[in-house]
This record gives structure tokens, sequence and C-alpha cells, in this order.
């Protein structure tokens, strides 16, 4: 399953001639820092970072910190010259760490060295922008697909799902599908793996066009709630409160529900669970075919005092390789480094992550109180599914308390 990955890691640490980020230049005993919080991104980012410094002679310092830990550190680090050169960010922090000068803008370096921003997913790209200016080179993404139990399908007779499902499609299997030990689909809470993607499919909205602030209150995306609901109202999935107790991923790699949606980052586990009865289909879809499309980017302290070597690293990770580095873990960001993450599962019909990256909106991130805003919707959503608020009146409150939360934060 994952052979061919190890093999691409371990021709590139070896080779170490693909990641040339300074142009070959001596780095004079230079040395940087890099912080990063994922172990088993390891392998890839220090196959990188020892190509990088053979081709330069820069030593870079890695430094591994648990992501429970590791925005604490950082935003202790990050307003000294103490933080790390180069690091990672999420889309959250992102819009917290830009505004406040944080982090180096690195468009004036992209244009000089002739960085092709276009191998690049354009959502990505814009996600760490801020007022025209990029601030992170694109490292990896995620987007939604629906998962599926071959073994239940087949127990019941019913046709696999297609890339073409509708919710009409997907209600008729799940109703097929349901009996007294198995749930036919999980439609649970969760907005980044369900909802965000099954709103935006039947027309609704997740945010102004601006990004300034949430917009959920449409009819469309009322109606999308309600649609949703009705799966664990008819006894086709579990209720919300059950699965605070028994979560969707234990149900459905236990073989106890036949489908779910979920990230590209479930694909190595739910394979470990189900091997060859695991399917994967594209986001089932309303009016229009949907998703939302999330990712980490490399970044450069604004403190920083080795910024040129810094950019060196980041143009190191700027590269096809480079990305197929990473591919045992992560789809990786630079176009057509995908192919090696595929590789890894070969028999999985992985494509639909990929392409959905080129229809994805933004998973949705505010530009002005970004994490208020975030609680209010996990609040209004959890009023809904666990409280039994009607979705019109939480998706009302979202707009209304979000707006007043950007109001508060510009006094």
């Amino acid at each position: 399953m994952k052979r061919i990955a190890c093999s691409i890691l371990v021709l590139l640490a070896v080779c170490g001639l693909v990641f040339a980020g300074g142009g070959g230049q001596s780095g004079g005993g230079k040395k940087i820092t890099f912080m990063y919080w994922d172990e088993n991104q390891k392998p890839g980012m220090d196959a990188v970072v020892a190509g990088f410094t053979k081709s330069t002679g820069i030593q870079v310092e890695s430094t591994i910190v648990p992501y429970d830990q590791y925005f604490t550190k950082l935003n202790t680090a990050l307003p000294s010259a103490n933080g790390p050169d180069v690091f990672w960010l999420n889309l959250t922090y992102g819009l917290e760490y830009y505004p406040g000068n944080l982090v180096q803008e690195i468009s004036s370096y992209i244009q000089r060295d002739k960085i092709d921003m276009s191998k690049f997913p354009k959502s990505l790209v814009d996600m760490y922008s801020l007022n025209g200016k990029i601030y992170g080179l694109p490292k990896d993404y995620d987007t939604i697909a629906l998962f599926y139990n071959k073994a239940i399908f087949d127990a019941k007779n019913v046709p696999y799902p297609t890339d073409n499902w509708t919710w009409k499609d997907l209600r008729s299997a799940a109703e097929k599908l349901t009996d007294s030990k198995t749930y036919g689909f999980i439609a649970g809470p969760d907005t980044q793996t369900m909802l965000d993607s099954w709103i935006l499919s039947n027309g609704g909205t997740l945010m102004s066009p601006d990004r300034t602030v949430m917009r959920w209150n449409t009819p469309e995306g009322v109606e999308a709630v309600r649609e949703a609901l009705r799966y664990s109202q008819d006894g086709l999935s579990p209720t919300a409160k059950s699965l605070l107790e028994t979560d969707e991923d234990t149900l459905f790699q236990g073989g106890l529900a036949a489908m779910l949606t979920s990230g590209s980052w479930s694909v190595p586990p739910y394979y470990d669970a189900l091997g060859s009865k695991l399917g994967v289909a594209r986001f089932p879809y309303a009016k229009k075919p949907a998703n939302v499309i999330h990712g980490l980017s490399f970044n450069i302290s604004n403190k920083s005092t080795n910024k040129e070597e810094a950019w060196g690293l980041l143009k190191a990770f700027s590269t096809k390789e480079a990305g197929e580095a990473q591919a045992k873990v992560v789809i990786p960001a630079y176009e057509g480094a995908s192919d090696a993450w595929k590789a890894n599962f070969p028999s999985l019909n992985l494509q639909v992550f990929i392409d959905a990256s080129k229809i994805a909106d933004l998973i949705p991130g505010a530009l002005i109180a970004s994490a208020a805003q975030d609680d209010i919707v996990e609040t209004q959503i959890q009023n809904i599914y666990v409280g039994g608020l009607d979705p019109a009146i939480g998706l009302a409150n979202i707009d209304q308390q979000c707006d007043a939360a950007v109001a508060a934060a510009k006094k």
C-alpha cells in the first residue's frame, strides 16, 4: 500500500539533487530554524531539508511541536526574534497573524524569482493572501468526498455510489441500506466534512464575498440544513446526540454505517479498517457540484534575521519533487505531485479529491474576528442539531451574531 511513496522518499533523500532552493550558492555556515507539528511528515520534511542543505550549505534546525502546543508556542515566539524562521500555518491562524504583521509577505520574493504560482490551486493561493499580497506558499490540501462500505452495498444488492450522485440518489440508497444494525448514511453536524459542501451544493453561502463575515442565512442554506437533518429524524443516520457518545469514524470503521462524507485525511485510517471493502466517490450534490478546500502553508517570520535563507527553504518546498516527498501523508499542493499520493492507494478513486480542488470554495474563515465567528457558527449548529433549534432561527443567529462580532472588532 505504501511502498511506492516510501521509495520516492528514499530516492529523494539520497539524491538530494532536486531541492535547490538557493540557486546552488554557498550558505557560508548560515543556520535557520524550521518548526512544524506533524511527526508523520518528518520523512518528507527531512528529505527536502537535506537536499536544500546539500545544495546551499545552509543548515536547518527542524523542531516538531505537537499541534496542541504548537500555536501557544508560536504566539509567544513570533512577536520576538526568537521564533522560527520558517513554519507551518493553517487558515485560522494565518488570518490572525497576517494583519498583526507577524508573517513576512512574500509577493516581492515570488515576483523577483519568478515562482510560478499557477502550479498551485488558486483557492490555496487566495487562502494565504491578504489585501493583494501573498504571505504563504501552499504546502498541501484536503477536500471532501463520499466514503462507502462496499460489503454493506453488496449484502443489500445496492449499486455503488457514482461520481454523479445527487441528493436524491444518496437518499434512495440510504433508505435501502438502513436496517436495525446499520445506518445508511451518517449526516452529522460537522461543518467541514458535511455541511459546508452540502449547503454550497444547494446554492447557499457561507461567507460574504469580501470574506469579512459569515453569511449562512439564505433560503438555500436553510433548506440544505433541513434536508440533512431528515436523515437522523427518519432513522437513516445516527443523531447528533448519539454521535457525541460514539463518533462517526468509529461507526463507519466498525461496519455500522454504509456511507459518510469526510476529508482526504481519512483515507489511511478508513483503508486500514476496511481494506478492499472501502470505496470513494464525489461528494453528492443538489443543484451543482461543490466542495471546500483547506490546506497548510510554509511561512517566514517577519522578525527573522535570515529572510533570504528562509526564502530559499520556501523555494525548496515549492517544487513538484518536494511535493512528492510529502505525498506519503498528504495531497501535495504542487500540480502533478498528487499522483504520488494516489499511488499509495491504487484501488481507490482518489482522483475525486484532486478534481474537487478545482471547484472548491475556501473553507470558511473570516478576515475579521475569525475565532469569534467560528465559535458562533459552531454554537448555533450544535443548537440546531443537539438542541432542536429551528434551522431558520439558527442560521439567522449566525449572521446577526457574526455581524455584531465584526462591529465589535472594528471599534
